[in-house]
Protein backbone atom coordinates (compact mmCIF):
# COMPACT_ATOMS: atom_id res chain seq x y z
CA UNK A 1 0.00 0.00 0.00
CA UNK A 2 1.28 3.60 -0.79
CA UNK A 3 1.85 5.83 2.08
CA UNK A 4 0.01 9.09 1.85
CA UNK A 5 2.39 11.80 1.66
CA UNK A 6 1.36 15.40 1.33
CA UNK A 7 2.61 17.99 -0.66
CA UNK A 8 4.29 19.87 2.10
CA UNK A 9 6.06 16.32 2.83
CA UNK A 10 6.74 16.37 -0.82
CA UNK A 11 8.33 19.73 -0.65
CA UNK A 12 10.17 19.31 2.24
CA UNK A 13 11.97 15.81 0.53
CA UNK A 14 12.90 18.13 -2.79
CA UNK A 15 14.17 21.14 -0.73
CA UNK A 16 15.83 19.52 2.52
CA UNK A 17 16.30 15.51 2.23
CA UNK A 18 17.86 15.12 5.28
CA UNK A 19 15.48 17.32 7.17
CA UNK A 20 12.78 14.80 5.08
CA UNK A 21 14.46 11.32 6.19
CA UNK A 22 14.97 12.45 9.97
CA UNK A 23 11.26 13.11 10.32
CA UNK A 24 10.40 9.87 8.08
CA UNK A 25 12.99 7.63 10.46
CA UNK A 26 13.79 9.13 13.63
CA UNK A 27 11.04 6.98 15.68
CA UNK A 28 12.52 4.17 13.84
CA UNK A 29 15.81 4.03 14.63
CA UNK A 30 16.22 5.75 17.27
CA UNK A 31 13.29 5.07 19.45
CA UNK A 32 14.68 5.36 22.98
CA UNK A 33 15.94 9.06 22.00
CA UNK A 34 13.79 12.04 22.41
CA UNK A 35 14.61 14.97 20.36
CA UNK A 36 13.37 18.57 21.23
CA UNK A 37 12.42 21.13 17.95
CA UNK A 38 13.20 17.60 15.91
CA UNK A 39 11.40 19.96 12.98
CA UNK A 40 14.63 22.20 12.94
CA UNK A 41 17.53 19.12 13.12
CA UNK A 42 20.03 21.58 10.46
CA UNK A 43 19.20 24.12 13.13
CA UNK A 44 19.67 22.21 15.95
CA UNK A 45 22.18 24.07 18.77
CA UNK A 46 24.36 22.39 21.20
CA UNK A 47 25.33 24.20 24.08
CA UNK A 48 28.66 23.97 26.29
CA UNK A 49 26.18 22.47 29.53
CA UNK A 50 25.37 20.13 27.51
CA UNK A 51 28.43 18.36 27.03
CA UNK A 52 29.73 16.02 29.94
CA UNK A 53 32.84 16.19 30.73
CA UNK A 54 33.33 13.64 32.88
CA UNK A 55 31.80 11.51 30.53
CA UNK A 56 34.38 12.82 28.37
CA UNK A 57 37.32 12.29 30.02
CA UNK A 58 35.95 8.07 31.11
CA UNK A 59 35.22 7.33 27.54
CA UNK A 60 37.33 9.20 25.03
CA UNK A 61 36.49 11.90 22.48
CA UNK A 62 36.00 9.14 20.23
CA UNK A 63 33.96 6.56 21.87
CA UNK A 64 31.92 10.32 23.55
CA UNK A 65 30.89 10.45 19.75
CA UNK A 66 30.23 7.23 19.17
CA UNK A 67 27.76 6.91 21.45
CA UNK A 68 26.01 10.19 21.75
CA UNK A 69 25.47 9.99 17.92
CA UNK A 70 25.04 6.42 17.08
CA UNK A 71 27.81 6.17 14.76
CA UNK A 72 29.38 2.74 12.95
CA UNK A 73 33.32 1.97 13.70
CA UNK A 74 35.89 1.78 10.94
CA UNK A 75 33.65 2.45 7.38
CA UNK A 76 36.80 0.97 5.53
CA UNK A 77 37.75 -1.46 7.92
CA UNK A 78 35.10 -2.43 9.84
CA UNK A 79 36.89 -1.53 12.78
CA UNK A 80 38.89 1.14 13.38
CA UNK A 81 38.48 3.35 16.49
CA UNK A 82 39.41 5.98 15.01
CA UNK A 83 36.99 6.58 12.21
CA UNK A 84 33.32 7.04 12.71
CA UNK A 85 30.13 6.55 10.31
CA UNK A 86 27.76 8.91 10.80
CA UNK A 87 24.23 9.42 9.55
CA UNK A 88 24.26 12.76 7.51
CA UNK A 89 21.40 14.18 8.96
CA UNK A 90 23.56 14.58 12.39
CA UNK A 91 25.95 16.45 10.47
CA UNK A 92 24.99 19.53 12.43
CA UNK A 93 24.52 18.02 15.15
CA UNK A 94 28.42 16.74 15.32
CA UNK A 95 29.79 19.78 14.30
CA UNK A 96 27.92 21.94 16.86
CA UNK A 97 29.38 18.92 19.93
CA UNK A 98 33.00 19.24 18.18
CA UNK A 99 32.48 23.53 18.59
CA UNK A 100 31.52 22.64 22.44
CA UNK A 101 34.57 20.08 23.18
CA UNK A 102 36.41 22.85 21.98
CA UNK A 103 35.59 24.97 23.81
CA UNK A 104 34.87 23.19 27.23
CA UNK A 105 38.46 21.46 26.65
CA UNK A 106 40.47 24.23 25.86
CA UNK A 107 41.29 22.30 21.96
CA UNK A 108 43.13 23.47 18.87
CA UNK A 109 40.83 22.36 16.09
CA UNK A 110 41.71 21.42 12.18
CA UNK A 111 39.64 20.01 10.15
CA UNK A 112 40.11 18.84 6.60
CA UNK A 113 39.09 16.76 3.54
CA UNK A 114 41.76 14.14 2.17
CA UNK A 115 42.98 15.42 -1.30
CA UNK A 116 42.60 19.18 -0.43
CA UNK A 117 39.69 20.92 -1.42
CA UNK A 118 38.40 22.25 1.83
CA UNK A 119 40.43 22.82 5.44
CA UNK A 120 39.76 25.26 8.20
CA UNK A 121 42.10 25.51 11.73
CA UNK A 122 40.04 27.01 14.88
CA UNK A 123 43.34 27.23 17.24
CA UNK A 124 41.78 27.33 21.01
CA UNK A 125 41.48 31.11 21.79
CA UNK A 126 39.66 31.73 18.52
CA UNK A 127 35.95 30.99 17.74
CA UNK A 128 34.70 27.91 15.88
CA UNK A 129 32.52 28.89 12.77
CA UNK A 130 29.89 26.13 12.69
CA UNK A 131 27.89 27.46 9.65
CA UNK A 132 31.30 27.40 7.23
CA UNK A 133 32.13 23.84 8.26
CA UNK A 134 28.61 22.83 8.13
CA UNK A 135 28.32 24.25 4.87
CA UNK A 136 31.53 23.11 3.17
CA UNK A 137 30.99 19.37 4.68
CA UNK A 138 27.61 18.80 3.49
CA UNK A 139 28.08 17.49 0.66
CA UNK A 140 31.57 15.32 1.19
CA UNK A 141 31.92 12.02 1.61
CA UNK A 142 34.50 11.78 4.29
CA UNK A 143 36.87 14.45 6.56
CA UNK A 144 39.30 14.67 9.44
CA UNK A 145 39.07 16.68 12.61
CA UNK A 146 41.65 16.78 14.70
CA UNK A 147 41.94 18.01 18.53
CA UNK A 148 44.47 19.03 20.93
CA UNK A 149 45.58 20.68 23.52
CA UNK A 150 48.47 22.00 25.75
CA UNK A 151 47.20 19.17 28.13
CA UNK A 152 48.54 16.46 25.76
CA UNK A 153 45.37 15.30 24.75
CA UNK A 154 45.24 14.22 21.23
CA UNK A 155 42.57 12.89 18.71
CA UNK A 156 42.48 12.16 14.90
CA UNK A 157 39.41 11.01 13.43
CA UNK A 158 38.01 10.28 10.60
CA UNK A 159 34.49 10.99 9.64
CA UNK A 160 32.55 9.13 7.08
CA UNK A 161 28.96 10.06 6.44
CA UNK A 162 25.82 7.84 5.03
CA UNK A 163 22.90 8.40 3.80
CA UNK A 164 19.09 6.86 3.87
CA UNK A 165 16.56 6.05 1.30
CA UNK A 166 13.02 5.59 1.72
CA UNK A 167 13.52 1.50 1.45
CA UNK A 168 15.91 2.15 5.23
CA UNK A 169 18.68 1.25 2.73
CA UNK A 170 22.06 3.24 3.91
CA UNK A 171 24.34 4.47 1.78
CA UNK A 172 28.20 5.06 2.72
CA UNK A 173 29.08 8.19 0.23
CA UNK A 174 32.57 7.34 0.01
CA UNK A 175 33.98 4.07 -2.39
CA UNK A 176 36.55 3.36 -0.03
CA UNK A 177 34.14 1.79 2.47
CA UNK A 178 34.56 -2.23 2.68
CA UNK A 179 30.18 -2.18 2.07
CA UNK A 180 28.92 0.93 0.44
CA UNK A 181 25.26 -0.51 1.03
CA UNK A 182 22.83 -1.99 3.82
CA UNK A 183 20.27 -1.68 5.71
CA UNK A 184 19.72 0.76 8.52
CA UNK A 185 18.95 -2.05 10.58
CA UNK A 186 21.98 -3.18 10.00
CA UNK A 187 24.74 -0.65 10.71
CA UNK A 188 25.32 -1.32 14.16
CA UNK A 189 26.22 -4.73 13.66
CA UNK A 190 28.45 -4.65 10.56
CA UNK A 191 30.05 -1.17 11.75
CA UNK A 192 30.41 -1.52 15.56
CA UNK A 193 32.83 -4.37 15.98
CA UNK A 194 35.93 -2.62 16.87
CA UNK A 195 37.51 -6.11 17.30
CA UNK A 196 40.98 -5.01 17.61
CA UNK A 197 42.45 -7.88 18.76
CA UNK A 198 41.83 -9.58 15.21
CA UNK A 199 44.15 -7.46 13.79
CA UNK A 200 48.01 -8.87 13.41
CA UNK A 201 50.59 -7.31 14.75
CA UNK A 202 52.27 -4.51 12.63
CA UNK A 203 55.45 -2.97 13.56
CA UNK A 204 57.50 -0.26 11.55
CA UNK A 205 61.50 0.18 10.83
CA UNK A 206 63.82 2.85 10.88
CA UNK A 207 67.51 2.78 10.10
CA UNK A 208 68.67 6.59 10.98
CA UNK A 209 72.07 8.24 10.90
CA UNK A 210 73.22 11.39 12.53
CA UNK A 211 76.75 12.74 10.96
CA UNK A 212 77.08 15.14 14.02
CA UNK A 213 77.54 12.27 16.41
CA UNK A 214 81.29 12.09 17.78
CA UNK A 215 81.59 8.12 17.61
CA UNK A 216 79.85 8.00 14.27
CA UNK A 217 82.69 10.69 12.92
CA UNK A 218 85.41 8.97 14.32
CA UNK A 219 83.66 5.56 12.74
CA UNK A 220 83.55 7.56 9.52
CA UNK A 221 87.44 9.00 9.92
CA UNK A 222 88.79 5.18 10.71
CA UNK A 223 86.75 3.86 7.65
CA UNK A 224 87.85 6.62 4.83
CA UNK A 225 90.31 8.63 6.26
CA UNK A 226 90.51 10.72 3.72
CA UNK A 227 87.34 10.83 2.33
CA UNK A 228 84.37 13.69 3.11
CA UNK A 229 80.86 12.21 3.83
CA UNK A 230 77.86 13.51 1.82
CA UNK A 231 75.84 15.92 4.01
CA UNK A 232 73.00 15.47 1.54
CA UNK A 233 72.97 11.53 2.68
CA UNK A 234 74.22 11.94 6.19
CA UNK A 235 72.48 15.58 7.42
CA UNK A 236 70.40 14.90 10.41
CA UNK A 237 67.62 17.50 10.89
CA UNK A 238 65.45 15.84 13.30
CA UNK A 239 63.61 14.08 10.82
CA UNK A 240 63.27 11.32 12.59
CA UNK A 241 61.55 13.09 15.73
CA UNK A 242 58.90 14.46 13.22
CA UNK A 243 58.32 11.14 11.25
CA UNK A 244 57.82 9.18 14.86
CA UNK A 245 55.83 12.09 15.60
CA UNK A 246 53.55 11.23 12.66
CA UNK A 247 53.39 7.86 13.39
CA UNK A 248 52.06 8.68 17.05
CA UNK A 249 49.47 10.90 14.90
CA UNK A 250 48.50 8.97 11.83
CA UNK A 251 49.23 5.40 12.58
CA UNK A 252 48.48 4.87 16.34
CA UNK A 253 47.78 1.19 15.82
CA UNK A 254 51.21 0.42 15.01
CA UNK A 255 52.99 -2.20 17.50
CA UNK A 256 56.55 -1.58 17.80
CA UNK A 257 58.86 0.75 16.30
CA UNK A 258 62.52 -0.32 15.97
CA UNK A 259 65.42 2.39 14.88
CA UNK A 260 68.62 0.90 13.86
CA UNK A 261 71.61 3.14 13.50
CA UNK A 262 75.19 3.16 14.81
CA UNK A 263 74.56 6.33 16.63
CA UNK A 264 73.93 7.30 20.03
CA UNK A 265 69.96 8.36 20.70
CA UNK A 266 68.91 11.92 19.88
CA UNK A 267 68.67 13.83 23.64
CA UNK A 268 64.85 14.27 23.05
CA UNK A 269 63.70 10.44 22.97
CA UNK A 270 63.53 9.02 25.99
CA UNK A 271 62.90 5.17 26.99
CA UNK A 272 59.41 4.02 26.04
CA UNK A 273 57.78 0.60 25.72
CA UNK A 274 56.75 0.89 22.29
CA UNK A 275 60.19 1.85 20.80
CA UNK A 276 63.32 -0.21 20.49
CA UNK A 277 67.02 1.05 19.90
CA UNK A 278 68.74 -1.54 17.10
CA UNK A 279 72.48 -1.44 16.93
CA UNK A 280 73.91 -2.47 13.88
CA UNK A 281 76.00 -5.01 15.72
CA UNK A 282 72.72 -6.69 16.52
CA UNK A 283 71.63 -7.41 13.05
CA UNK A 284 74.62 -8.25 10.97
CA UNK A 285 75.77 -11.75 10.38
CA UNK A 286 79.56 -10.84 10.54
CA UNK A 287 81.03 -8.40 12.72
CA UNK A 288 83.75 -8.11 10.16
CA UNK A 289 81.25 -6.06 7.67
CA UNK A 290 80.98 -3.41 10.37
CA UNK A 291 81.08 -0.42 10.85
CA UNK A 292 78.85 0.43 7.41
CA UNK A 293 77.70 3.04 5.87
CA UNK A 294 75.56 1.96 3.61
CA UNK A 295 72.18 1.93 3.45
CA UNK A 296 71.82 -0.91 0.92
CA UNK A 297 73.71 -2.93 3.46
CA UNK A 298 71.68 -2.25 6.52
CA UNK A 299 68.47 -2.98 4.78
CA UNK A 300 69.49 -6.31 3.75
CA UNK A 301 69.42 -7.43 7.62
CA UNK A 302 66.36 -5.68 8.47
CA UNK A 303 64.55 -8.93 8.47
CA UNK A 304 67.48 -10.00 11.63
CA UNK A 305 65.76 -8.10 14.36
CA UNK A 306 65.05 -9.95 17.24
CA UNK A 307 61.40 -10.52 18.36
CA UNK A 308 60.73 -8.07 14.44
CA UNK A 309 56.50 -9.20 13.70
CA UNK A 310 56.24 -10.89 10.48
CA UNK A 311 54.61 -7.95 9.12
CA UNK A 312 56.84 -4.31 8.92
CA UNK A 313 56.68 -1.34 7.45
CA UNK A 314 60.07 0.14 6.71
CA UNK A 315 60.38 3.84 6.71
CA UNK A 316 63.44 6.52 6.17
CA UNK A 317 63.65 9.08 8.75
CA UNK A 318 62.62 11.88 6.12
CA UNK A 319 59.17 9.90 5.64
CA UNK A 320 56.28 11.70 7.12
CA UNK A 321 52.34 10.45 7.35
CA UNK A 322 50.20 13.77 7.44
CA UNK A 323 47.07 12.04 6.84
CA UNK A 324 45.00 9.12 9.26
CA UNK A 325 46.64 5.86 7.28
CA UNK A 326 45.05 2.12 8.49
CA UNK A 327 46.99 -1.08 8.07
CA UNK A 328 45.44 -1.86 5.01
CA UNK A 329 46.98 0.36 3.58
CA UNK A 330 50.22 -1.45 3.52
CA UNK A 331 48.65 -4.87 3.72
CA UNK A 332 45.47 -6.67 2.42
CA UNK A 333 42.89 -8.44 3.81
CA UNK A 334 44.50 -11.59 2.90
CA UNK A 335 47.83 -10.47 4.54
CA UNK A 336 49.44 -9.56 1.56
CA UNK A 337 52.03 -6.69 0.98
CA UNK A 338 50.79 -3.75 -0.64
CA UNK A 339 53.40 -1.95 -3.82
CA UNK A 340 53.68 1.17 -4.35
CA UNK A 341 55.61 1.42 -7.61
CA UNK A 342 56.31 4.58 -9.56
CA UNK A 343 54.25 4.54 -12.86
CA UNK A 344 56.83 4.78 -15.07
CA UNK A 345 59.55 2.29 -15.89
CA UNK A 346 63.56 3.42 -14.84
CA UNK A 347 65.18 0.18 -14.74
CA UNK A 348 65.98 -1.76 -18.17
CA UNK A 349 68.28 -5.02 -17.96
CA UNK A 350 69.80 -3.88 -21.40
CA UNK A 351 70.30 -0.63 -20.74
CA UNK A 352 74.18 0.81 -22.08
CA UNK A 353 74.56 3.64 -19.54
CA UNK A 354 77.47 3.98 -17.77
CA UNK A 355 77.87 5.90 -14.33
CA UNK A 356 74.81 5.20 -13.33
CA UNK A 357 73.21 6.88 -9.82
CA UNK A 358 73.92 4.01 -6.96
CA UNK A 359 70.35 3.40 -6.61
CA UNK A 360 68.86 3.01 -10.17
CA UNK A 361 72.49 0.74 -10.80
CA UNK A 362 71.32 -1.68 -7.56
CA UNK A 363 67.62 -1.33 -8.91
CA UNK A 364 69.30 -2.78 -12.32
CA UNK A 365 71.03 -5.69 -10.47
CA UNK A 366 68.06 -6.42 -8.19
CA UNK A 367 65.98 -6.26 -12.04
CA UNK A 368 68.53 -8.78 -13.27
CA UNK A 369 68.22 -11.27 -10.53
CA UNK A 370 64.23 -11.23 -11.06
CA UNK A 371 64.57 -11.91 -14.56
CA UNK A 372 66.52 -15.16 -13.69
CA UNK A 373 64.04 -16.37 -11.08
CA UNK A 374 60.76 -15.41 -13.22
CA UNK A 375 61.31 -15.94 -17.06
CA UNK A 376 58.55 -13.25 -18.17
CA UNK A 377 58.04 -10.85 -15.95
CA UNK A 378 59.77 -7.36 -16.78
CA UNK A 379 61.05 -5.50 -13.57
CA UNK A 380 61.37 -1.89 -13.64
CA UNK A 381 59.68 0.18 -11.72
CA UNK A 382 61.26 1.64 -8.80
CA UNK A 383 58.88 1.86 -5.08
CA UNK A 384 58.08 5.59 -4.31
CA UNK A 385 59.45 7.34 -2.01
CA UNK A 386 56.94 6.05 0.93
CA UNK A 387 57.10 3.29 3.71
CA UNK A 388 57.67 -0.04 2.46
CA UNK A 389 55.39 -2.89 3.30
CA UNK A 390 57.15 -5.92 3.97
CA UNK A 391 56.88 -9.76 5.03
CA UNK A 392 59.55 -11.00 7.60
CA UNK A 393 58.98 -14.77 5.85
CA UNK A 394 59.53 -13.08 2.12
CA UNK A 395 62.76 -11.57 3.18
CA UNK A 396 64.15 -14.55 4.77
CA UNK A 397 62.73 -16.72 1.62
CA UNK A 398 65.09 -13.92 -0.97
CA UNK A 399 68.03 -14.61 1.24
CA UNK A 400 67.88 -17.92 0.62
CA UNK A 401 67.67 -17.46 -3.12
CA UNK A 402 69.68 -14.48 -3.59
CA UNK A 403 72.74 -15.31 -0.29
CA UNK A 404 75.63 -14.66 -2.80
CA UNK A 405 74.19 -10.81 -3.39
CA UNK A 406 72.96 -10.48 -0.07
CA UNK A 407 76.45 -10.78 1.12
CA UNK A 408 77.94 -8.90 -1.43
CA UNK A 409 75.83 -6.10 -0.55
CA UNK A 410 76.38 -6.73 3.20
CA UNK A 411 80.16 -6.55 2.78
CA UNK A 412 80.32 -2.96 1.17
CA UNK A 413 81.23 0.49 3.62
CA UNK A 414 79.21 2.37 1.07
CA UNK A 415 77.15 2.05 -1.71
CA UNK A 416 78.75 0.24 -4.74
CA UNK A 417 78.01 -1.08 -8.03
CA UNK A 418 77.48 -4.58 -7.08
CA UNK A 419 75.22 -3.57 -4.22
CA UNK A 420 71.63 -4.83 -4.39
CA UNK A 421 68.67 -2.83 -3.34
CA UNK A 422 66.16 -5.11 -0.89
CA UNK A 423 63.73 -2.48 0.09
CA UNK A 424 62.47 -0.62 -2.32
CA UNK A 425 63.01 -2.81 -5.36
CA UNK A 426 63.55 -6.78 -5.47
CA UNK A 427 61.21 -7.35 -2.55
CA UNK A 428 58.16 -5.68 -4.17
CA UNK A 429 58.97 -7.23 -7.43
CA UNK A 430 59.85 -10.68 -6.39
CA UNK A 431 56.86 -10.89 -3.58
CA UNK A 432 54.80 -9.30 -6.95
CA UNK A 433 55.66 -11.98 -9.13
CA UNK A 434 55.45 -14.76 -6.46
CA UNK A 435 51.99 -13.48 -5.90
CA UNK A 436 52.60 -12.32 -2.49
CA UNK A 437 51.56 -8.87 -2.90
CA UNK A 438 49.81 -6.73 -4.52
CA UNK A 439 49.96 -2.87 -6.46
CA UNK A 440 48.12 -0.07 -5.30
CA UNK A 441 48.49 3.43 -5.50
CA UNK A 442 48.45 6.46 -2.63
CA UNK A 443 49.19 10.25 -2.89
CA UNK A 444 52.65 11.25 -1.82
CA UNK A 445 54.69 13.50 -2.70
CA UNK A 446 58.98 14.31 -2.67
CA UNK A 447 59.21 17.88 -1.03
CA UNK A 448 62.23 19.58 -2.40
CA UNK A 449 63.16 23.19 -2.54
CA UNK A 450 60.89 24.30 -5.54
CA UNK A 451 57.73 22.86 -4.55
CA UNK A 452 58.00 23.72 -0.84
CA UNK A 453 55.84 26.47 -1.06
CA UNK A 454 53.20 25.13 -2.98
CA UNK A 455 53.18 22.34 -0.41
CA UNK A 456 53.26 24.80 2.97
CA UNK A 457 50.10 26.71 1.22
CA UNK A 458 46.84 25.41 -1.10
CA UNK A 459 48.30 21.43 -0.80
CA UNK A 460 48.77 21.64 3.09
CA UNK A 461 46.54 18.98 3.39
CA UNK A 462 46.26 16.96 -0.33
CA UNK A 463 48.86 14.31 0.36
CA UNK A 464 49.19 11.53 2.46
CA UNK A 465 53.11 10.67 2.64
CA UNK A 466 55.49 13.54 2.48
CA UNK A 467 59.53 12.81 1.73
CA UNK A 468 61.61 15.09 2.17
CA UNK A 469 64.83 13.97 0.70
CA UNK A 470 67.58 15.84 1.14
CA UNK A 471 69.54 15.95 -2.67
CA UNK A 472 71.14 18.08 -5.07
CA UNK A 473 72.72 20.46 -2.26
CA UNK A 474 69.32 21.03 -0.47
CA UNK A 475 71.17 19.94 2.78
CA UNK A 476 72.52 23.54 2.60
CA UNK A 477 69.59 25.52 1.36
CA UNK A 478 69.17 27.38 4.57
CA UNK A 479 65.33 29.07 3.07
CA UNK A 480 64.63 25.61 2.22
CA UNK A 481 65.49 24.21 5.52
CA UNK A 482 63.51 26.55 7.65
CA UNK A 483 60.16 26.48 5.65
CA UNK A 484 60.61 22.79 6.58
CA UNK A 485 60.90 23.30 9.75
CA UNK A 486 58.15 25.91 9.83
CA UNK A 487 55.99 23.35 8.11
CA UNK A 488 56.56 20.30 10.57
CA UNK A 489 56.17 22.46 13.68
CA UNK A 490 52.82 23.52 12.25
CA UNK A 491 51.67 20.10 11.46
CA UNK A 492 53.10 18.07 13.92
CA UNK A 493 52.91 20.26 16.96
CA UNK A 494 52.31 17.05 19.01
CA UNK A 495 54.93 15.75 21.21
CA UNK A 496 54.65 12.28 21.38
CA UNK A 497 54.49 10.11 24.48
CA UNK A 498 58.49 8.84 24.16
CA UNK A 499 59.80 12.75 23.80
CA UNK A 500 61.30 14.33 26.51
CA UNK A 501 59.23 16.93 27.85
Amino acid sequence: MTPNISTKKIKKLLLNPNQFFYDFFSKRIFPNEVYKNKDHVDNLKVCNDLINIDEINKKGITEYLKSNLKAGYGAVDGCDENSLLFWSGYLNRLIQLISSIKASMSMDITIYTLGGGFSVNFPHNSNFNSALVIQKLAAKSDFVIELSNMMGELKIIHCYLYDIDDEKIATIRSGKAFLRKCHINEIESIFSHNNESSRYPIDAVYTWVNQADPDWQKLWESTFQEEDFDADRFTNNDELKFSLRSLNKYAPWLNKIYIVSNCAKPNWLNDDKKITWIDHKEIFPEMEMLPTFNSHAIECCLHNIDNLSERFIYLNDDFILTQPCLPSDFYDETGRSVSYFEPYGMVHSKTKKKNLPDYLQAALNSSKLIQEKFDNYDARNLHRHVPYALKKSVLKEMEGIFPNEFYITRKAKVRSNSDINVTSFLYHHYAFASGLSVKSSLSGIIVRPENISQLINKDKFKYKILCFNDGNGSSNNKNYKKSTQDYLNARLKEKAPWEEI
